[in-house]
């Protein structure tokens, strides 16, 4: 019985393992009209985006590196982000870019400015 315990336990931690590890592979996929940007100063509903002073509308939503909801009144950060705008200019969604999401997201903003 002690083998057939011992090969339960294995096999487990290796379908939690393998898991984990596909799981830490996975990237995010941003809108196509989602735009890359700095935010640099945030004072709910108002903030400082690449120098621009923007607003963020009703039900904004912000998500930190991790994906994780960031509430707008809670927020405490900068950096580098998307971010969305609806057709009033509001912004309504931002999500923090990790250091490897930054260094793509420039690349894509210099190649559309092309």
């Amino acid at each position: 019985m002690k083998k057939y315990q011992m090969l339960q336990f294995v096999m487990i931690f290796l379908l939690v393992f393998f898991a984990n590890q596909g799981y830490s592979q996975l990237h995010r996929n941003f809108p196509l009209e989602s735009k890359y940007g700095k935010l640099s100063d945030f004072s709910f509903p108002e903030m400082i985006i690449n120098g621009q002073n923007m607003v963020m509308g009703t039900g904004g939503q912000i998500r930190d590196t991790n994906n994780l909801l960031i509430f707008p009144n809670q927020l405490n950060q900068t950096g580098n982000i998307r971010y969305q705008q609806d057709s009033m200019g509001l912004v309504y969604r931002i999500w923090f870019l990790t250091p490897n999401e930054a260094v793509l997201a420039q690349e894509e903003d210099a190649y559309q400015s092309q």
